[in-house]
């Protein structure tokens, strides 16, 4: 997701972005590929010194388990004009600002759709900010495509297990409809592109529409055919429980790790 929030804003002569990356051949292809600032330090905490002071925002675009490895170094060097961004995963606001000794922090979700600006984000803020900041915050996140700010920090953690996990599970959907492709026989080519725009145009169809999913999906649904044969079997395998506790599982994860 980093590298994401990258590519977003690389596409805006407004941002300059100076990134602090371990690995010496990531930061390299960073530097040459989207013209980021970097430091000529091998380590992580000489780079958060020499970089981090340079920023109006700081993104902790890390694991949430790496947080408590950075929250030391990077806690000497923020300073009260600077506005800090994190995507961490389940990490609270109150678990940010008494780790790193700062009175606020933004929590955002964003997704991987984010890196071709197709994302969408929900982001929460502990306390309220000038309005300057506000709108660079805003600048930033748009660079990954829409967004949404949220006024109870819980909804960012029930966010994480559709938007934020959504992706995998949807990527899983269509993995599973390869295989089935291949077991009846079709191109993986033509499977591909069947696969793909049939997700495109649906979701497209329901952002169109004022029908709610599952009159969309009676539409399609003809007594007898084809789609009321597969999604009677995918009911009696219990395919819609799956995503229920799939779901429940990513939004107790998120919660763990505040934690952890």
């Amino acid at each position: 997701m980093g590298k994401a929030f990258i590519e977003g804003l690389s596409h805006s002569d407004d941002n300059q972005i100076h990134v602090v990356e371990p690995i010496s051949s990531v930061k390299t292809i960073l530097k040459d590929d989207y013209g980021v600032v970097v430091s000529s330090h091998d380590d992580p905490e000489k780079q958060m010194n020499e970089i981090v002071p340079l920023c109006d925002y700081v993104l902790i675009c890390v694991k949430p388990q790496t947080f408590d490895q950075l929250k030391g170094a990077l806690k000497k060097i923020l300073s009260k004009n600077q506005i800090l961004i994190s995507i961490m995963a389940g990490i609270s606001t109150d678990n940010i600002c008494n780790g790193l000794g700062i009175k606020n922090a933004i929590r955002v979700m964003p997704n991987t759709p984010g890196q071709i600006g197709k994302g969408i984000s929900v982001w929460y803020k502990k306390n309220k900010i000038d309005n300057k900041f506000d709108g660079g915050i805003k600048n930033i996140l748009a660079a990954l495509g829409e967004f949404e700010e949220v006024y109870d920090e819980e909804i960012i953690d029930k966010a994480t297990a559709i938007s934020g996990s959504g992706p995998g599970y949807i990527f899983y959907f269509m993995e599973s409809m390869l295989k089935s492709c291949k077991e009846i026989g079709i191109d993986e080519n033509l499977s591909k592109k069947l696969i793909i725009k049939t997700f495109l145009g649906s979701a497209e169809l329901a952002k169109l529409t004022e029908k709610d999913f599952d009159e969309l999906k009676k539409e399609v649904t003809s007594p007898n055919g084809t789609t009321e044969a597969g999604l009677k079997t995918m009911t009696e395998n219990n395919l819609d429980n799956a995503i229920i506790l799939g779901v429940k599982s990513a939004y107790k994860r998120a919660r763990e790790l505040d934690n952890d």
